[in-house]
């Protein structure tokens, strides 16, 4: 009889660890590929007046405006109050072309070169007869 009564929680206790250890390893497991995930790294870019600024490797999105916005408005003086965020990007290039007559046009991409391929693109739609340039060009890592 004894043994009957210490079969049962034996068994219970085992089953109890080894949940235990499923979910251990479980946890382990989802812990690593979060770990293998890469960090956000968030780029933007802020104009006024045909002024700009712009961020790169930054943790947060707030972070990359925050700092675009800055760079414009030490760029731009007492003008860069009206600096406004024309774009941000996350682990990628992010480029803005303008052309002469206030058209813009912004644009993320993989890469810098289709990035400002893209903005060219976009603002050129506007005014097919004047060609756009890009004013600025940046990558989200690194700045280049």
């Amino acid at each position: 009889m004894l043994l009957s009564v210490q079969a049962p929680r034996a068994k219970a206790l085992a089953a109890w660890i080894a949940g235990g250890l499923i979910g251990l390893a479980a946890g382990t497991a989802f812990a690593a590929a979060d770990a293998a995930k890469p960090a956000p790294r968030w780029g933007a870019i802020a104009t006024v007046d045909g002024l700009y600024g712009y961020s790169f490797n930054q943790a947060t999105r707030t972070g990359a405006e925050n700092a675009a916005r800055a760079q414009c408005q030490r760029r731009a003086g007492r003008a860069g109050s009206g600096c406004e965020v024309r774009m941000t990007f996350d682990r990628a290039c992010g480029a803005m072309a303008t052309g002469n007559f206030s058209e813009w046009g912004v644009a993320s991409a993989p890469t810098l070169d289709a990035a400002r391929s893209n903005a060219a693109a976009q603002c050129n739609a506007h005014l097919p007869t004047e060609p756009c340039k890009v004013l600025v060009s940046v990558c989200s890592v690194g700045g280049d």
